[in-house]
């Protein structure tokens, strides 16, 4: 019997027409999953983790998908090897300052599955900055272990694309850690690459070439479906253009060959991602009928993937009495629509992006005990400012609004609410702590002392100054109500908003 040429061996000849000049070697025995029967479109928007507001992908009313794909870790500017948030934050700091860990465990406790991705347009990829290939190794496997995720996206843009050096050595750490049974050995990866009306470029084909001759199973290739550069009339027949194309470029070397390769296979091995609104290129908006065009596309090809950035711009700008259109923001789309509307059309796919939630194994175990919360616990009395943390029944919630007496736990629709769940106390998480200062630095407070605006004064080690004359008000009303209360507390409380 002839030996037939599998799917895998298809995609790598046709990679590698385009990859010579990258110095990807020729012989590549990786190959794609098999798939004896197309799976269903899978939506997974992208999460901006770092942008401002904050999107609480974590509340199931705000990510109708129930899956997500988190952007991006980067290379940290204070150390290149140090994986980061945006460059802004560490993977601890993350889980402090944007409480990430507990937001994801929450997603993820729903049933909901987890996506990192690495790279991103913006700052430096750690491929490119991380010379150490086997420091990059752990890197990747830290991210993973770390979110308990195996899913993990890999959006090579810009002048990463032409980086040769780093595209050698993201290949090689990938396959370093895959090869010791490492986390990225059962992880599902995928390159996310920028497309045109042609399909993919020579550099972003080089980069599919470069992990598979490097032996990474490689889940999927998705196309970013956006700024052509110039004004486009009828976007939704563009990005059918573009995945097209790009399927095309593996179909027409599969025909030459005689593989026999039917078109449901190939495409589930391919994902689009489409910039919801208006895009970076001037004259160039996808509007909600685009997007319905490109689901109805997705589901009928049997595309594995579609993806939307990002799940943050996914509502109207303005105000609902003014809606703004045509404008470009990290918050909105720019487009008439209401909010979630993109994500409403496109999680009619019903598809699974089939991640493990844990790539160790083992459940992750929920702290219950009071004791061990990270923030104040709730109190019915207490007043609370936009931001406020605190921990209600084992759960931390945020503040979305100024309020006192509702009770957070009260909660049924997050959109109405002054508060936001966040997720659950975690196994290792502390008691919260305030800075002391040695007894003596100011006077004891007591019942009967008198005080005048500006007296400082210490309560259980902790430094408190009057707001105004008072007798007999204990300084720790400060944290209770903090409007009404003579006193302000000289310290940071956890949980309460920086500024």
């Amino acid at each position: 019997m002839r030996r037939r040429l599998s799917p895998w061996r298809v995609l790598v000849a046709l990679l590698v027409l385009g990859s010579i000049a990258y110095g990807v070697p020729l012989v590549v025995r990786a190959s794609l999953t098999s798939a004896a029967e197309a799976p269903a479109t899978f939506y997974a928007p992208y999460v901006d983790v770092t942008a401002t507001p904050v999107d609480n992908f974590q509340v199931a009313a705000m990510d109708p998908a129930r899956q997500a794909v988190l952007g991006f870790v980067v290379a940290s500017p204070r150390d290149p090897c140090q994986p980061s948030w945006g460059g802004y934050y560490t993977l601890a700091q993350a889980d402090r300052t944007l409480d990430l860990g507990l937001r994801i465990t929450q997603f993820e406790s729903s049933g909901a599955s987890v996506a990192v991705s690495f790279g991103g347009q913006a700052n430096t990829p750690l491929a490119s900055a991380c010379t150490d290939t086997s420091a990059l190794a752990s890197d990747y496997a830290e991210v993973a272990r770390h979110y308990h995720v195996s899913t993990l996206d890999f959006d090579v843009e810009g002048s990463a694309l032409g980086d040769t050096a780093a595209t050698r050595r993201r290949a090689t750490a990938l396959a370093l850690d895959t090869a010791k049974g490492g986390p990225l050995a059962r992880a599902h990866v995928w390159l996310t690459l920028p497309g045109s009306l042609e399909g993919l470029g020579v550099a972003s084909l080089a980069q599919v070439a470069s992990l598979l001759s490097h032996h990474v199973p490689l889940a999927g290739v998705n196309v970013m479906a956006m700024n052509y550069g110039r004004p486009v009339t009828d976007m939704a027949a563009a990005i059918e253009t573009t995945v097209t194309d790009t399927a095309a470029q593996l179909q027409k070397l599969a025909n030459q060959y005689g593989d026999g390769l039917t078109g449901a296979n190939l495409w589930s091995h391919l994902g689009v991602t489409v910039m919801i609104g208006q895009n970076d290129s001037p004259g160039e908006s996808v509007s909600l009928a685009d997007a319905r065009r490109v689901a109805d596309f997705a589901r009928s090809n049997h595309l594995a993937r579609l993806s939307l950035w990002s799940l943050n711009r996914d509502g109207p700008c303005g105000s609902s009495a003014a809606v703004e259109t045509g404008v470009l923001s990290t918050s909105c789309s720019g487009v008439t629509q209401g909010a979630l509307a993109f994500s409403k059309v496109f999680d009619r796919l019903t598809g699974s992006m089939s991640s493990a939630t844990n790539v160790s194994g083992t459940p992750l175990a929920l702290d219950t005990n009071p004791a061990d919360a990270p923030y104040p616990l709730w109190q019915p009395q207490a007043t609370y400012v936009q931001g406020y943390k605190v921990v209600r029944s084992g759960y931390v919630y945020e503040a979305r609004w100024y309020n006192s007496g509702t009770d957070p736990a009260a909660t049924t629709d997050p959109w109405t609410s002054p508060w936001i769940l966040l997720g659950p106390v975690l196994v290792g998480d502390h008691p919260p702590t305030t800075t002391t200062v040695p007894a003596g630095t100011y006077p004891e407070w007591t019942t009967s002392g008198t005080y005048a605006g500006g007296e400082r004064v210490l309560y259980r080690g902790e430094p408190y100054q009057a707001k105004w004359y008072n007798v007999g008000a204990r300084p720790s009303t400060a944290l209770l109500d903090a409007a009404a209360s003579p006193w302000r507390p000289l310290f940071s409380i956890p949980g309460e908003p920086s500024n």
